[in-house]
C-alpha cells in the first residue's frame, strides 16, 4: 500500500474543500505515526494480501483459513518456507506482533467483514459479466482535477457498465457514511480516469467498510454526475486550496486537522455564544441548542489544545503560567502470583483476597467459540438492555424516542 500522501489527499477532501487554506498549513506539520495509524496500516496491508490470495485461488478462502494459516505459521515460525503471498501475510503477522497487536483477531476481522463482502461482490459481478475485474490497491491519478493529486482505492470492481470502489476503515470509532462522501467521490473519479477509461461506464458505486463495527455503507451515482461534481465543485476548491487561498471555515471537519489546536478561527468558533440575543436573563431552548452545538466543538478543540501544549512542553517549550508536573499514580502489585502465594502461606482463605470467578466479555467469548458456536451455546442467555437516553443532534442516524413522557417513564429508575 502507498506510504506517501498528496498535499490535497482524497481522505482530507471534505476538510480542504470546506476550509481551503488549511491544506497548506497542514502540509507544514509533519504527520506523526501513532498506535492507531500503525494498526490501520498493518490491517490495510493484511487485507490487501488476503484479497490477492482470494484472487490467486480464484474463489473464497475456506471458513477456517485463519486457524489453518496460524498452524502453518507456527510450524514454520513465519520463515520463508511458504508461497510468496503467504509469506507476505506472515510478514504482516510479524508487524502486528511487534506492535503488540493480536494478528489473528485482525486477520479474522478483515477477512470476514471486509475481504469476503468485497469478493462476494466480485463473484456476483462475474455472474453478470464473465470479464469482470477486481483491482486491489488501485493507484489513482487525480491531477486533472486536483493539482498534484493522487490516491489509491483499496479495491475496484468493474463489470459491464458499472464501476465500484471500496474503502476499508479499520478504526472502531464513528461509523462513516458513503452518502455524498467527497473521499469516495475522489476515488470514483480516479478510477474513472484510470482503468475505467477502457469501459463504457454508466453506474458508479462507492462503498465504505468498517469491519470492526461490521458496518457497510454504499452510495450510488452516475458517470456524468461524478464528472459534473468534479468539474463544478472539486476542481475550483482544489485549485484554491493548493494556492493557499480562501477563508478558514471551522466545523466538524476540523476533527482530524493537524493544526486544529492552534487555529484561531476554530478557537473563536468553539468559544462563541450569542448571549445578547433576546430580552431574558435565562437562555431559551434555541440558545441552549446553539450552546450545545458549540460545546461539542469546544470540547474537541480544548482536548486537542491541551494535548498539543503538553507535547510541546515536554519538548522544552514554555507556556506562561503553566508547568509540567507528575500526574496521579495508582499503586500496583508487581507480581500477583507471588503476592497470592504469600497470602496463602500466611493462612488467609483464597476467597478473602481473590475476586470471585467472572465470565469473560461477550466479545472475548465470541472469539473463543466463533460466531456460530457462540450463538448455539450462549445465544439464549444474551440480552440487550435499553440504552440510557442521550440528547444528540438531529443528524444522528438513531431514531428519536416516541415522546418525552414515555421516555421519562421508561428511564425513571435510572433518573
Amino acid at each position: 500500500m502507498p506510504t506517501t500522501h498528496a498535499i490535497l489527499a482524497p481522505s482530507a477532501s471534505k476538510r480542504w474543500m470546506t476550509c481551503p487554506p488549511s491544506a497548506r498549513l497542514e502540509a507544514q506539520v509533519p504527520s506523526k505515526e501513532t498506535a492507531y495509524t500503525k494498526e490501520g496500516t498493518i490491517a490495510h496491508s493484511m487485507a490487501e494480501t488476503l484479497l490477492r490470495i482470494c484472487l490467486e485461488q480464484k474463489g473464497q478462502l475456506v471458513e477456517d483459513f485463519v486457524d489453518k494459516f496460524q498452524i502453518a505459521y507456527n510450524a514454520t515460525q513465519g520463515t520463508g518456507k511458504m508461497a510468496p503471498l503467504y509469506q507476505e501475510l506472515a510478514t504482516h503477522v510479524h508487524q502486528a506482533q511487534d506492535e503488540q497487536l493480536d494478528p489473528w483477531e485482525m486477520m479474522a476481522t478483515v477477512l470476514n467483514y471486509y475481504c469476503r463482502p468485497v469478493f462476494d461482490d466480485y463473484l456476483a459481478a462475474i455472474g453478470e459479466d464473465p470479464d469482470a475485474i477486481l483491482l486491489v490497491e488501485q493507484q489513482l491519478k487525480l491531477s486533472e482535477y486536483i493539482p498534484e493529486g493522487f490516491g489509491s482505492s483499496d479495491a475496484v470492481i468493474i463489470w459491464g457498465s458499472t464501476l465500484a470502489v471500496y474503502d476499508l476503515k479499520y478504526g472502531k470509532g464513528v461509523k462513516v457514511s458513503a452518502k455524498n462522501n467527497t473521499q469516495m467521490k475522489c476515488y470514483a473519479l480516479g478510477a474513472i480516469l484510470g482503468p475505467g477509461e477502457l469501459y463504457d461506464l454508466a453506474q458508479i458505486r462507492m462503498t465504505i467498510i468498517q469491519p470492526r463495527l461490521q458496518w457497510i455503507s454504499t452510495d450510488e451515482s452516475t458517470y456524468w454526475d461524478i464528472l459534473k461534481w468534479a468539474t463544478e465543485e472539486l476542481r475550483p476548491a482544489a485549485v484554491l486550496a493548493y494556492q493557499g487561498g480562501g477563508d478558514f471555515v471551522p466545523g466538524e471537519h476540523c476533527r482530524f486537522c493537524n493544526v486544529a489546536p492552534r487555529c484561531k478561527a476554530l478557537a473563536a468558533k468553539a468559544s462563541q455564544l450569542n448571549a445578547s440575543r433576546g430580552d431574558t436573563a435565562l437562555m431559551t431552548n434555541e440558545e441552549i441548542a446553539e450552546a450545545l452545538i458549540n460545546a461539542q466543538q469546544l470540547k474537541s478543540w480544548l482536548t486537542g489544545l491541551e494535548a498539543y501544549a503538553l507535547e510541546k512542553a515536554l519538548e522544552g517549550q514554555t507556556f506562561p503560567g503553566f508547568k509540567v508536573v507528575e500526574g496521579r499514580s495508582v499503586r500496583q502489585i508487581s507480581d500477583q502470583a507471588a503476592a497470592m502465594q504469600t497470602l496463602e502461606d500466611a493462612g488467609f482463605d483464597e476467597a478473602s483476597y481473590c475476586k470471585p470467578k467472572e465470565l469473560k466479555t461477550i466479545s472475548d467469548l465470541e472469539k473463543l467459540l466463533k460466531k456460530k458456536g457462540f450463538q448455539e451455546l450462549l445465544g439464549q442467555y444474551v440480552i440487550k438492555p435499553q440504552g440510557k437516553p442521550a440528547l444528540v443532534e438531529e443528524s444522528d442516524p438513531r431514531p428519536a424516542m416516541n415522546s418525552a413522557s414515555s421516555a421519562a417513564e421508561e428511564f425513571k429508575d435510572i433518573q
